[in-house]
């Protein structure tokens, strides 16, 4: 699974691309039933481990929840389209 993903982020003033690579990743959707027994059922889970080489001691964890984000966003539109054309 490891797939590398380029996010560019800002680092005294000058942007900068970190290199990340998805460890490991598992998705569900939820069903959106009123009989859903537990909230992950409900609305579903996403849980995503990913490491990099590059320096992120600069991100604040408000920039690293929006780059898990992007992440998370980046790496589910590759995983549709592997299963669209397999």
């Amino acid at each position: 699974m490891a797939r590398t993903y380029q996010y560019w982020a800002v680092k005294d003033g000058e942007d900068i691309a970190i290199n990340l690579t998805v460890v490991s990743f598992s998705q569900s959707k939820g069903n959106f039933s009123c009989r859903a027994a537990d909230p992950e059922e409900y609305f579903g889970h996403c849980e995503i481990e990913w490491e990099t080489k590059d320096d992120t001691s600069h991100l604040t964890e408000s920039e690293i929840a929006s780059m898990e984000e992007w992440l998370v966003n980046e790496h589910s539109e590759y995983l549709a389209d592997q299963d669209y054309y397999d």
